[in-house]
Formats: structure tokens, C-alpha cells, sequence
């Protein structure tokens, strides 16, 4: 399984990642640099080069990791 950030717009792969962990890590980096844009860019997982489930946007899955981001 590989984790991608994408943003939502243009279905973009950003960056590609081996475990959960380090893809979310990531995104929540991502977000305490840009926090705008939050609902416009997630993780989705990819298995064998296809989807392998839905993309869910960083202001679903970062919350515990940029608790400060909770109002915007």
C-alpha cells in the first residue's frame, strides 16, 4: 500500500509515501505551512498503482496533529 497526497482539485499526486504514518506526518506539515488549504488537499491510498480507497482531506485526518487549525 502507497499513500499519496493529492489535492482535490485536479486529482495532483504531490507526493507518494510507503507508510500511514509518514504520509500523514507529512500532510500535517503541509497544512501548518498552508493552512488554507486544508479541505483541498488529503491522502488517498493507492495499491498497485490503482485507487485503493477514497481521498479524505487533511481537515479530517490532521486535527490531533495541528489542533491550533481547528478553527479555520
Amino acid at each position: 500500500m502507497v499513500y499519496a497526497l493529492v489535492y482535490a482539485e485536479n486529482a495532483d499526486i504531490v507526493a507518494t509515501y510507503d507508510s500511514y504514518e509518514a504520509a500523514l506526518t507529512e500532510l500535517a506539515a503541509f497544512v501548518e505551512h498552508d493552512p488554507y488549504l486544508q479541505d483541498e488537499i488529503g491522502l488517498r491510498p493507492y495499491e498497485d498503482g490503482r485507487p485503493a480507497g477514497d481521498w479524505t482531506p487533511a481537515s479530517q485526518l490532521v486535527e490531533d496533529h495541528t489542533p491550533h487549525l481547528a478553527g479555520l
